[in-house]
């Protein structure tokens, strides 16, 4: 069946402007030589401050960058976070780089159309996909939360993590990362991004409280519910403790079982980890324990895990 010349416009229209998109976030995103073979992609996230992917940036000293002009310009670490594989640089010089244009991606849905744009070398990159999955609440294998992520459906080719992912105005709404979900390709959005760009230029790290123990969940029986008068059947087994760490210093021991942490019952491990997120820094924190069947209130300092990265 022949083609209409509406259909031919429509499509025409449609690879005008992809082509556009891809050559208007295109003016800042840079090459990064911070790793043996192919550069990695970053952006210019504010003035003077480039994100990528932290497993792609293998240096830690003075860094080459390659903007989009061709130009080079140095750039020093200012930050990385492993659990959200993000790294913040600052580049010195080339004021005239603009950050990238914005846009908006809570309207992201499944099945969207989306753009990854990398600059693997010396020239721009592009690939053209689908979101194929939102998910809410997700937890890293490294213990970060991000509200919200973004499975897609198209390649992060060789040197695009750290890169953006755009809508077909060029506006940014995540950056890619090939790496975080061991092979399929995520993006995280920008305003996730934000908040942890802004604790590595405060602090060169994100806080990340932690007090060295395992744990497995286990049920509890109706009769120390009942006497304890415990909301819930299950509770946290502690299994292991580390040498040295915030818990063995303040009295856990393997073998408690752990109910409340901030006033915050628990149930899961992930339950434990959002309690310590919400802890000021140095802040001490209440953790009620079951110990030989008996209630046990016990004070923990957090130490901060990411100032040990």
């Amino acid at each position: 069946m022949p083609t209409s010349s509406g259909a031919v416009s429509a499509l025409s229209e449609l690879s005008s402007q992809l082509a556009a998109a891809v050559e208007s976030a295109g003016r800042s995103i840079v090459a990064i030589h911070a790793r043996r073979r192919i550069p990695s992609s970053g952006i210019i996230w504010r003035d003077g401050v480039i994100v990528s992917a932290s497993h792609t940036v293998r240096s830690e000293g003075e860094i080459s960058v390659t903007l989009a002009d061709g130009a080079s310009a140095k750039a020093t670490i200012a930050g990385r976070d492993s659990a959200t594989d993000l790294i913040v640089l600052r580049v010195k010089g080339n004021s005239a780089v603009k950050a990238a244009p914005r846009a908006d991606a809570s309207a992201l849905r499944v099945g969207s159309l989306v753009l990854a744009v990398g600059r693997p070398g010396r020239d721009v990159s592009a690939s053209f996909g689908i979101i194929s999955a939102v998910g809410e609440g997700w937890r890293t294998w490294q213990g970060a939360r991000i509200d919200r992520v973004l499975r897609l459906d198209l390649a992060v080719y060789d040197g695009f993590s750290g890169g953006p992912l755009v809508d077909a105005s060029g506006g940014v709404l995540a950056i890619n990362n090939s790496a975080l979900a061991r092979g399929t390709p995520l993006a995280l959005p920008a305003v996730a991004v934000d908040r942890v760009v802004d604790e590595l230029l405060e602090r060169g790290h994100v806080r990340r409280p932690f007090i060295g123990i395992a744990v497995q969940p286990v049920a509890l029986s109706a009769a120390l519910t009942k006497q304890h008068q415990i909301s819930g059947d299950r509770g946290l087994l502690i299994v292991s403790i580390g040498d040295n760490s915030p818990a063995e210093q303040g009295g856990v021991l393997i073998g408690d079982v752990l109910l409340e942490a901030v006033a915050r019952r628990l149930s899961r491990p992930d339950d434990l980890l959002d309690a310590l997120s919400e802890t000021a820094q140095a802040a001490a924190v209440n953790l009620n324990v079951l110990r030989g069947g008996a209630m046990k209130t016990l004070s923990i300092t957090p130490g901060d895990r990411g100032e040990r990265e």
